[in-house]
C-alpha cells in the first residue's frame, strides 16, 4: 500500500501518527471515522481491529459504546490509552496487544455488536483477510455489523492506471525501507 511505508515510519512515534495520517489523507480519514462512529449506538460492544492510536475508539466511546481495541503495536496502544484518558473515557476501553490472527484467543463467539477497522486490513497479507472476515462473523452477535474502511483500488480505467503509476513510483523506496510491498485490498 502507498500509505504503509509512511505509516510504519510514524508508528514508532505515535504522538505524531495522527497528524501524519491527517496530512496524508487531507483530513478525509477523520471524516470517514466520524461516519463510522455515527453508526454506533450507546451500550454497544465494539471491537476495533487495528485500533492504532484509538481515534476511532474514542469516537465510539463518545457515542456511549464499550470498545475493545486490538493492535500489535505497544506504542500505538499506549497512545490509544492516553487519548481515551484525555477524553475521560478510559473506563469503557479495553486494549489487547496481539495479532489479528489471534482473535479466537481473546474473544468469545457473539461477543460484539459491531466490529470496525479503518486503514488496517490492507496492511495484512491477503491470506489473513479470509481469516479476519470468517472470525469476525463468529465474533458478531446476530444482526451485528462489520464496518471496514480501507484503501481500495480506484474504479475506472484512467484512475486505476494513474494509481498504478503512482504505486510503481513508491514501490522501490517502500521495498528498500521495509523489504516488502503492500497493495490495496
Amino acid at each position: 500500500m502507498l500509505m504503509y511505508g509512511w505509516m510504519k515510519f510514524v508508528e514508532v512515534a505515535p504522538e505524531r501518527y495522527d497528524w501524519a495520517v491527517k496530512v496524508m489523507t487531507f483530513g478525509r480519514l477523520d471524516r470517514i471515522k466520524d461516519r463510522v462512529a455515527a453508526l454506533i449506538q450507546p451500550g454497544e460492544q465494539v471491537l476495533d481491529i487495528g485500533c492504532g492510536t484509538g481515534t476511532l475508539a474514542v469516537r465510539c466511546l463518545r457515542k456511549g459504546a464499550h470498545v475493545t481495541g486490538l493492535d500489535s503495536s505497544a506504542f500505538m496502544l499506549e497512545q490509544a490509552q492516553k487519548n481515551a484518558a484525555a477524553a475521560q473515557l478510559e473506563d469503557r476501553l479495553a486494549l489487547v496487544r496481539d495479532s489479528v490472527t489471534q482473535l479466537g484467543k481473546h474473544f468469545r463467539d457473539e461477543q460484539f455488536d459491531v466490529i470496525v477497522s479503518t486503514i488496517a486490513l490492507g496492511e495484512f497479507p491477503r491470506e489473513y483477510l479470509d481469516y479476519v472476515l470468517r472470525d469476525s462473523k463468529r465474533l458478531l452477535r446476530p444482526g451485528g455489523k462489520l464496518i471496514i474502511a480501507d484503501e481500495v483500488w480506484p474504479e475506472g480505467f484512467v484512475f486505476r492506471l494513474l494509481y498504478r503509476l503512482v504505486m510503481a513510483l513508491f514501490w522501490i523506496p517502500q521495498f528498500l525501507l521495509l523489504r516488502r510491498v503492500f497493495f490495496p485490498i
